[in-house]
């Protein structure tokens, strides 16, 4: 009987705490614990599942919002591989949500509404880009911002490198560039070392994308083998052009 006195008055007395003024303060700090810990454990999984775009995929994403593991990620024609992700929390203090990407050989901020900062290393293109046979696509403290559905800041370098185009071109194309934004789209110029080749890329909001290879002063034995694979002719050269979207 005492045992149940005893065990009923800790009941009302821990009821009693949240009652009144002292009680309003108590129910609040309790909600402010379960929304804390809540924001804390919060599964990447699930917010990328809300805020990511379509052409963003994954084998697997464990770890929370903070620090997570995503295997296989995927950006449109981009593999990232397995990477290691989290949310900053300086960022958010302006009402931004930034990810932070590392793996090996490569680096990146990431923005939830869109766009890129600081991106720094080189990424395997197994597949190709379109129709050009690139390899790698390399980043020298890229930037692009693309809130609002358009490129407004650009900024760092991008370059590509392309195996060989064929028997009279056995040897690897590495262009590079510097990125910029022009009415609306993002653009990077690029050329080869010799300054012979050239290639424009171009990115559109909307996730588009379109590279223009340019190649002058080949001989013309080599000019007419790359006109029978596709190319055509161009001012002082021959080009291709192909184009795809995220």
């Amino acid at each position: 009987m005492i045992g149940r006195l005893i065990l009923k008055r800790r009941i009302f007395v821990r009821d009693s705490g949240l009652q009144g003024p002292r009680g309003s303060r108590g129910r609040l700090a309790l909600a402010g614990i379960v929304v804390l810990a809540l924001i804390v454990l919060l599964p990447l999984r699930l917010v990328l599942g809300l805020a990511a775009p379509d052409a963003v995929s994954a084998r697997s994403v464990e770890g929370s919002v903070w620090d997570a593991r995503i295997a296989e990620l995927n950006v449109g024609p981009l593999p990232l591989g397995t990477v290691e992700a989290g949310l900053e929390p300086l960022p958010l203090l302006i009402g931004r949500a930034q990810f932070a990407i590392s793996r090996e050989g490569f680096a990146a901020h990431a923005f939830a509404g869109g766009g890129i900062s600081r991106a720094s290393g080189s990424l395997a293109l197994p597949d190709g880009l379109g129709g050009l046979p690139v390899s790698a696509i390399t980043f020298g403290d890229f930037s692009a911002d693309f809130s609002g559905g358009a490129c407004r800041e650009a900024s760092g370098t991008l370059g590509l490198t392309l195996t060989s185009l064929g028997p009279l071109l056995p040897d690897a194309i590495t262009l590079s560039g510097k990125a910029r934004c022009e009415k609306g789209a993002l653009v990077v110029p690029m050329r080869g070392a010799q300054g012979m080749e050239q290639l424009t890329l171009r990115l559109t909001g909307d996730g588009r994308w379109q590279a223009d290879l340019v190649l002058a002063g080949l001989p013309t034995e080599t000019a007419d083998a790359l006109r029978a694979g596709g190319f055509d002719a161009r001012p002082g050269g021959i080009g291709i052009a192909t184009s795809g979207a995220f």
